[in-house]
């Protein structure tokens, strides 16, 4: 057991706290093959040459990511995991599928970790989430290495967590810290196995966690660029892009697009409300029958556009009603449908008519603003992603 801990604690010190390999890594056709292997589990109709594309571009992103936004290196989001967890379950995962290896190991005792110990350890959860110098003093005493084999203390431990789960084991969930601490053992058990077989195939382990780093890494990166959309981040390529968009860019692009703002300006409509649900069902039927303004007749109602003269612009949208008209499919008949104050309408809305925004319009000023600021970007990006593959003389 011992001599295992040491192992693991050597083969995994060369990448704790280095999630970034500085130089060019060239991975051999036996890492491609095992890397397609694994990917076709997930898309069975991914050739070699888009696994190898996918690999090389990654490692270009992450040495993208360590000169202009080193943060997310080591986690995405401050609520979440640490990127470190996150490779963990994917080679556990890849080292599951690919080498079926058995990480058991000898039975461990975790009993004294239980409700009181975990809230007597860790104190009280930060209300900002940020643990004192005091905190993580207190939590670096305790050494983990000879349960989870590798050179760690419960506060690398717990700062690898997110937020959430931080804050369930401050509350003593102590099923949920001996879950973690038993994924985190049976993942340093099954690299030290790992290792010897990947070796025997050709494949550097190391190389498996760089590609590890950029497949989990890959679309924070790529949004931090600019070049796709990922909820709960801001790219500062785009923020600057938009800045440097000018006048005659946006009434260029308003002529190559003009089509897009089009827009739907007056609508004619007819329609009547109703306190209950089955007078309107009554109503929509007879509609259907003849039309929605003879119905109006038939039944007495009074039209609810007759304050517009029955023809409606896009000034009255305010009017929920109204909205209603402009969003209803043309010369069609609406299902019964409920108000915002728990009344009924049922609406006949026609005579669409289509106008285009001014150059000059503030909806077309934002919308060309943010599509030429994405084209600039991936113009930027695709040109620094060719300049690296020609610095580095990798052919895709």
């Amino acid at each position: 057991m011992k001599k295992m801990a040491i192992l693991v604690i050597t083969l995994l010190g060369v990448f704790y706290h280095s999630l970034v390999m500085a130089s060019f890594t060239q991975y051999s056709s036996d890492e491609i093959n095992f890397m397609h292997r694994a990917y076709l589990k997930h898309n069975p109709d991914i050739t070699i040459n888009e696994v190898r594309t996918r690999l090389y571009e990654n490692q270009f992103l992450l040495q993208q990511a360590a000169l202009k936004t080193p943060a997310i290196i080591k986690r995405q989001s401050a609520v979440g995991f640490s990127t470190q967890y996150h490779v963990e379950r994917y080679l556990k995962n890849l080292f599951d599928s690919q080498l079926a290896i058995i990480a058991q190991s000898s039975p461990i005792k975790l009993e004294i970790y239980d409700n009181q110990w975990l809230k007597h350890t860790l104190g009280p959860y930060p209300k900002n989430g940020q643990y004192v110098q005091s905190a993580i003093k207190k939590m670096q005493q305790f050494d983990l290495t000879p349960l989870l084999y590798n050179a760690i203390n419960l506060y690398e431990f717990v700062d690898s967590l997110s937020m959430q789960v931080r804050f369930k084991l401050h509350k003593g969930d102590s099923e949920l810290f001996k879950s973690e601490l038993i994924k985190k053992r049976q993942f340093n058990i099954a690299f030290s196995k790992a290792k010897p077989i990947l070796a025997k195939q050709n494949i550097d382990i190391e190389h498996l966690y760089e590609i590890a780093q950029g497949d989990i890494l890959r679309p924070s990166i790529q949004s931090w660029l600019g070049i796709n959309t990922m909820m709960h981040m801001q790219s500062p390529v785009l923020e600057k892009l938009e800045k440097q968009v000018n006048k005659n860019e946006i009434k260029a692009f308003y002529q190559a697009n003009k089509s897009q703002f089009k827009f739907l300006s007056h609508v004619k409509a007819h329609g009547a409300q109703f306190a209950h649900r089955a007078n309107a069902v009554g109503f929509r039927t007879l509609a259907g029958n003849k039309t929605l303004k003879q119905a109006l007749v038939i039944s007495g109602k009074q039209d609810i556009y007759t304050q517009y003269n029955s023809e409606l612009n896009r000034k009255n949208k305010s009017n929920w009603v109204v909205q209603l008209a402009f969003t209803t499919k043309e010369n069609t008949i609406s299902p019964v449908i409920r108000t915002p104050s728990g009344e009924w309408v049922v609406i006949h809305s026609y005579e669409h008519q289509f106008e285009y925004f001014s150059p000059e319009d503030e909806t077309v000023r934002y919308q060309a603003t943010k599509a030429i600021a994405k084209q600039k970007a991936v113009q930027q990006y695709e040109d620094t992603w060719l300049k690296w593959q020609n610095k580095t003389g990798v052919i895709l």
